[in-house]
């Protein structure tokens, strides 16, 4: 929707002035149209319209994201290569940019979204911060070319993560003519992603990890780990018959032999000792004296 106002002046140029600061845009943003030139009793009047192109729609749109967002930063767009390049500059363009690149995607398709309603529509627009679309093309191609020599190697297809169309299409651009891989994309919505595939040679079956390719486990690494569990098993039990016989060794002073007195834990412990005196027990005074 355009904007437009209609200011009254002593004269053309500052009515023009007064329109430009409550539309809050630059000159060369706007049409100007002189509806009474004015004169000796008679004041100047404009009509001051701002042109709506789909640059200033995606300009305006941005800044306005960023200022709710309350990101230090200011975007300029222009026109390159038949698309409008929205850019954005300022302390907090890390914060525009996010976990690669997601709050930039989400500004980009949110612009895209409302020049395309405000202009009946759909536009080529890319929304940059400090070159990190270029930074990033350069990032994908380099890999694309390391998982396509790895799928090669191996004879195995690599699976890449899930990425947005922009990704999805530097992976297959940097790859269309290769001659030792290609790529096809699988997966809906957010969990689409690039498969790697390797060209001129046969394809290896991934085995179940740690098994075979009947799904069985190894036998021979299962026989090592049961003789290995046989042996701690073995173990304990030789332990636990070791205490049986140290708990049945134990005696309490009552089944100790005569002639013999208990001394500690283990029979082997069990020492001579004076066989007991026949007669009644004999007790000492500790508090008297000897009676004659």
């Amino acid at each position: 929707m355009e904007k437009s106002v209609v200011i009254k002046a002593s004269n053309v140029d500052l009515a023009v002035e007064k329109a430009l600061a409550e539309l809050g845009v630059a000159r060369d943003r706007v049409q100007v149209e002189v509806l009474q030139k004015g004169g000796l009793f008679q004041k100047a009047e404009v009509r001051v319209t701002v042109r709506e192109s789909a640059e200033t729609l995606a300009e305006d749109f941005v800044n306005g994201v960023l200022d709710a967002m309350h990101i230090n930063a200011r975007a300029t767009a222009g026109e390159s290569d038949g698309e409008i390049v929205v850019d954005i500059a300022g302390e907090d363009g890390g914060a525009a940019i996010g976990y690669r690149g997601e709050v930039l995607d989400a500004i980009q398709f949110l612009t895209r979204t409302y020049v395309g309603q405000e202009k009946n529509g759909s536009a080529k627009i890319v929304v940059d911060c400090e070159n990190y679309r270029a930074k990033r093309r350069d990032t994908l191609v380099a890999l694309a070319g390391r998982l396509a020599e790895k799928a090669y190697r191996t004879r195995r297809k690599v699976v890449l993560e899930p990425m947005n169309p922009f990704e999805r299409r530097i992976i297959h651009g940097a790859l269309m003519d290769s001659e030792i891989a290609e790529t096809h994309s699988e997966g809906e919505d957010a969990d689409r992603h690039v498969v790697i595939v390797p060209k001129g040679v046969e394809l290896r079956e991934d085995r179940p990890r740690g098994g075979r390719r009947d799904g069985r486990r190894d036998g021979r690494r299962d026989g090592r780990r049961d003789d290995r569990r046989r042996d701690e098993r073995g173990g304990r039990d030789e332990r636990r018959q070791s205490g049986a016989r140290r708990e049945r060794s134990f005696r309490d002073e009552e089944e100790v032999p005569d002639g013999r007195e208990y001394r500690g834990y283990y029979t082997d412990n069990f020492v001579k000792s004076e066989a007991p005196k026949s007669g009644p027990p004999k007790f000492k005074s500790f508090g008297g004296g000897k009676r004659r």
